[in-house]
């Protein structure tokens, strides 16, 4: 890459000479022209007056009072420049030139409105990240030059997203190294140079703040970049794991007192990254607890529970990871490593629901065996054995283990199933030989752990309520779940399987509040959806099946077909109504998604047929007669083709 500051040298003729001195544009001097055409002689001499204070230099133009200085009144295209109406302007100007084909706007409002458009599409391909679009949009700015340097910075953006690393060093020394009256403000400056960290080295933008301050003013505005520099080389020195050397307490040290006396919640967390690196826990501690007070944030729950951690304070650790359960659940597995302590040791307090259900969660996404495993011990150990039958089974898939087959046994024994006991035996006696006679002698638990324990969709199988289920006993399925409730909490997993049973039934308010209860676990979410729209569509709630499946994201299959009986419901009941166009509305919304069936091309036929398309209908109909012959698509072939049936 070119080095970012080579240049002043390059850039000492840059100046121009013999620069006119501005002047009003022609839309200041139309309220001259009109006040002297209205002979309103008190406010033309205060409108002259108000230029000559804007304008030192300003001379009023000889024709003013001349009728050919009469100016067109261009209101109409400035009110449309006021809202980005480009259209409504273009169509205005074009209804101009009709009326006089000579006519062409004043170059005044020409040249803004190319800027203004050029604003609007850079903002726009800005707000899109459309980076290519941006320098398209700016090919005309000249960075040495441009005044609204806002339009600059916006070039400088999309060179260093599209990484084109000599453009973007062009940019930077056309905006810094201006001379004379082309200099840029000092806040601009600041602005810019700042904007120079992201995208060079600190020795580069030091040696550049070297040229640019001139003077001990200068240098005092440019200080904020000098603690921008820290910053960045903080955030390096934490991003790089080879990294052990610290940096330089002196310029550290600026950076904590600008923490500690400023508001930016990122400051205190660069800091107790930096200190937890250095194996300073104490320390990391009070910067995330600092930041956390003035900003929710994932990475700093994380950056707290390791400092807690690091000082082997397990308990403040572990409440911490609680406290943050719904921003960890982006990163499963740091969430179950700092949830597992609560299961993996008898002498913890119980977790909550919510704990439990997140730690599940977290083992789900990670397909991790070993926290399975945890989990099942804990479910086991409680006398949860259905839920720890399907946590062992489900760490074995994963990664078999002896003490996981041991704990499978173990669940199967407790549930009385002994085919399915005598099959794991016979199964893995020979690669573990050693566990079963522990098995056979092991004594049941005490069940101290009070909280249900979620299970895995996918283990469905066995006794209980799940075994009811995959027989269809649907009735017998609500009653173990139903008492379930009663003892306490029941999992999301068991209320998806309520909805499903109930449905079976044909009970459809309960089977919609059963799938409703489950929409709030992320794991059955998408499941509870699918369930609770089907439910509604049997009830004919249409509107409200769409409504659930525009608010909760299904797989394109079951979305299609969800959305299929959504339209054919809404065209059943159009035709219902006499309301024709709206069946065919909803028959070719539907045909887009999966083949029309038999009876739903008779019902498009009825539809062109009421409407008065008679060519269509008979379209629809003959084709139904050539495929196969049924006396009601003959009927409809008659009737739209005024012939009788025989």
């Amino acid at each position: 890459m070119r080095a970012l500051f080579l240049v002043p040298l390059l850039l000492g003729s840059s100046a121009l000479a013999g620069e006119t001195k501005p002047g009003p544009g022609e839309v200041e001097l139309a309220a001259l022209y009109y006040y002297a055409e209205q002979k309103q002689q008190d406010r033309l001499e205060a409108e002259t007056n108000r230029l000559r204070l804007k304008y030192p230099d300003f001379v009023v133009p000889a024709d003013v009072y001349s009728p050919a200085a009469r100016q067109v009144d261009e209101s109409t295209l400035w009110a449309l420049y006021e809202k980005n109406d480009f259209l409504g302007i273009d169509a205005e100007i074009g209804r101009r030139q009709s009326e006089n084909p000579e006519w062409r706007p004043s170059e005044d409002f020409s040249g803004k409105l190319a800027r203004r458009k050029q604003r609007v599409d850079m903002m726009a391909a800005t707000a899109r990240k459309d980076w290519m679009g941006v320098i398209e949009a700016a090919k005309s700015l000249d960075p040495s030059s441009e005044t609204e340097v806002d339009l600059v910075w916006m070039l400088l953006d999309a060179y260093a997203q599209t990484g084109a690393k000599d453009a973007l060093t062009d940019v930077y020394r056309g905006l810094l190294f201006r001379e004379g009256d082309k200099r840029l403000p000092d806040q601009q400056l600041l602005t810019t140079l700042q904007k120079s960290t992201r995208d060079f080295s600190a020795d580069d933008v030091r040696k550049a703040m070297g040229l640019l301050a001139t003077s001990p003013m200068l240098q005092a505005v440019l200080q904020p970049v000098e603690l921008d520099l820290t910053r960045k080389e903080v955030a390096d020195f934490n991003a790089d794991e080879k990294r052990q050397t610290p940096i330089g307490e002196s310029e550290v040290g600026k950076l904590r007192l600008a923490a500690e006396k400023g508001d930016r919640p990122e400051d205190l967390a660069l800091l107790g990254w930096y200190d937890l690196k250095l194996k300073a826990p104490e320390s990391a501690e009070r910067w995330f607890k600092a930041a956390l007070v003035k900003h929710r944030d994932e990475n700093d729950a994380k950056g707290l529970y390791l400092s807690l951690a690091a000082q082997n304070k397990q308990d403040e650790a572990y409440a911490v990871a609680e406290q943050y359960l719904e921003d960890l659940s982006g990163d499963p597995e740091f969430l179950m490593n700092a949830l597992s302590l609560r299961f993996s040791k008898p002498d913890q307090p119980d977790a909550d629901v919510k704990t439990v259900t997140a730690y599940s969660n977290a083992i789900l996404a990670t397909s991790n065996a070993d926290h399975a495993e945890i989990l099942a011990w804990y479910a086991y150990n409680s006398r949860q054995y259905e839920a720890s039958k399907a946590w062992f089974a489900k760490s074995i898939d994963w990664e078999s283990a002896p003490v996981r087959v041991k704990g499978l046994a173990l669940s199967l024994l407790r549930l009385g199933e002994k085919k399915d006991y005598a099959a794991l035996e016979g199964e893995y006696r020979d690669i573990y030989p050693d566990i079963w006679a522990e098995i056979k002698v092991a004594t049941p638990p005490k069940g101290r752990r009070s909280i249900a324990i979620d299970m895995p969709v996918a283990s469905i199988g066995g006794t209980g309520y799940l075994a009811h289920f995959k027989a269809k006993r649907f009735s017998a399925c609500i009653e173990d779940i139903s008492a379930m409730e009663a003892r306490g909490a029941v999992s999301a997993d068991a209320m998806l399987i309520k909805g499903w049973c109930h449905l079976g039934l044909n009970r459809l308010a309960d089977a919609r509040n059963a799938f409703e209860a489950a929409l709030g676990n992320g794991r059955t979410q998408a499941d509870a959806a699918y369930g609770a729209a089907l439910t509604l569509l049997r009830g004919r709630l249409t509107d409200d099946a769409e409504a659930m499946i525009g608010m909760y994201a299904l797989s394109e299959k079951r979305d299609r077909e969800v959305r299929a009986e959504i339209y054919f419901q809404r065209a059943r009941s159009a035709f219902d109504h006499k309301q024709y166009q709206r069946v065919l509305d909803a028959l070719n919304a539907r045909a887009g998604l999966v083949a029309e069936p038999a009876d739903l091309s008779q019902l498009r036929g009825w539809a062109h047929y009421h409407l008065g398309h008679r060519a269509e209908a008979q379209a629809v109909f003959a084709r139904l007669n050539t495929h196969l012959y049924d006396p009601a698509a003959a009927r409809g072939l008659a009737i739209s083709s005024d012939y009788p049936t025989r």
